[in-house]
C-alpha cells in the first residue's frame, strides 16, 4: 500500500528517490490465454501483480520474484531510453491477461452484477484498453494514436458515469483515473484530445491519493 502511494507521489512530484528499494515481485499464477477469469478478485489481483512488474520496470528496481509455470513475472533488465522498452517484460503477461478478460467480458452478463461489481468492471475495462494501447507504441515515438486516446476516454467517461450512479466516496487511497488523465494532458499534442480530458478532470471532483481532479485540470 505504501510501496504504491510512494509511486504515486513520484509520479506527481518527479522524485523517483524510492526506486532504489528492492521490493519482492508478487508470485502470480497467470494460467491461460483461452481460460476466462472466474471471478473480480482474480482478474484484479492479476493486474495488481502485472502493474507491480511494469512499475518494477519503469522505476527501475531490483526485485526478487519466482517463475510459476512457464510465465515469470520478474521484470527484465530495464532500458532507462523509452517507457516502450519498461513495457517489454509486460507484454506476454498483459496479452494473457487481457485474453482472459475479453473472454469473460464476452460471456458475462453484466446486469447480474451488484453496483459494486459494475465499478470494478468498468475500471479493469479501462485498464485493458490503456494497457492494450501501450502494448502498441513505437520506441520512437512513445505516444498513444488518436483512436487510442480517444478508446481511452470512451472508457473513463464509462467508469465515471457507473461511479455517478451510485453513492461513492470522494477520496479514495489509490486510483489511477486522475493520473492517467493527468498524463493524457500532458503526453498529447491534440487539442480537442486535451480539451476533452480537463473537461472529464473538472467534471469528476475526485481525490485520488495526491491526484486531485481540479487541480490537475487547473495545471
Amino acid at each position: 500500500m505504501f510501496s504504491s502511494l510512494g509511486e504515486s507521489i513520484g509520479a506527481f512530484t518527479g522524485d523517483t528517490s524510492f526506486s532504489n528499494v528492492t521490493e519482492n515481485a508478487p508470485v502470480l499464477e497467470i494460467g491461460y490465454p483461452q481460460t476466462p477469469f472466474a471471478t473480480i478478485a482474480e482478474r484484479e489481483d492479476c493486474l495488481s501483480a502485472l502493474n507491480v512488474v511494469f512499475d518494477n520496470g519503469s522505476f527501475g528496481r531490483d526485485t526478487r520474484s519466482e517463475c510459476v509455470g512457464q510465465v515469470s513475472v520478474s521484470p527484465a533488465h530495464r532500458d532507462e531510453e523509452t517507457l516502450a522498452q519498461a513495457l517489454k517484460p509486460s507484454q506476454p503477461l498483459l496479452y494473457t491477461w487481457s485474453s482472459r478478460l475479453h473472454l469473460f467480458n464476452t460471456s458475462a452478463r453484466m446486469a447480474a452484477y451488484a453496483p459494486e461489481d459494475k465499478r470494478r468492471l468498468a475500471l479493469l475495462s479501462l485498464y485493458q484498453t490503456t494497457w492494450s494501447a501501450s502494448l502498441k507504441m513505437d520506441c520512437n515515438d512513445p505516444r498513444f494514436e488518436k483512436i487510442d486516446y480517444e478508446s481511452i476516454l470512451d472508457k473513463v467517461e464509462e467508469a465515471i458515469y457507473v461511479e455517478n450512479s451510485q453513492s461513492r466516496p470522494l477520496f479514495v487511497f489509490d486510483g489511477h483515473i486522475v493520473r492517467e488523465l493527468s498524463t493524457i494532458c500532458a503526453s498529447c499534442t491534440r487539442r480537442e484530445i486535451r480539451k476533452r480530458s480537463i473537461t472529464l478532470l473538472r467534471s469528476m471532483h475526485r481525490r485520488e491519493g495526491v491526484w486531485d481532479s481540479w487541480e490537475v485540470a487547473n495545471v
